[in-house]
């Protein structure tokens, strides 16, 4: 028969290894820019950004960052005038608050973003 102290540890191991599997308390956050460019459609441009972006990883909290070019469609409840657009994936709200301040992006905002974006707009969902 198993001892008492034995039976103990394997219950708390099993509890330590269950509650790994329980949802975090904070939930990650994408943070979603849609560009428009100076010159729309302009595809060295579009791909400049995209390449740029990648270096956003380097971030701390950062989970990852995806982007693509828009889907022209004729459907009048899509809107295909931007030109490309991020998903950057990050840990929390936390990393959110600290990213825009984070001299990497700074630094790609000032020199790779901001001379060939007309403009953008950024949402941020849990």
């Amino acid at each position: 028969m198993m001892k008492l102290s034995q039976l103990l540890c394997i219950t708390l191991i099993t509890t330590l290894c269950a509650c790994s599997f329980l949802p975090s308390s904070t939930p990650p956050v994408k943070h979603i820019v849609v560009v428009w460019l100076k010159e729309p459609g302009n595809i060295n441009h579009r791909q400049r950004i995209l390449d740029a972006s990648q270096q956003l990883r380097k971030i701390p909290g950062i989970i990852s960052v995806q982007g693509g070019t828009v889907i022209s469609s004729n459907r009048p409840v899509v809107d295909s005038s931007f030109d490309i657009a991020l998903v950057i994936n990050m840990r929390d709200k936390e990393v959110l608050n600290r990213y825009a301040q984070h001299p990497l992006h700074q630094q790609l905002l000032e020199n790779e973003f901001k001379p060939l974006i007309e403009r953008y707009r950024i949402f941020d969902v849990e």
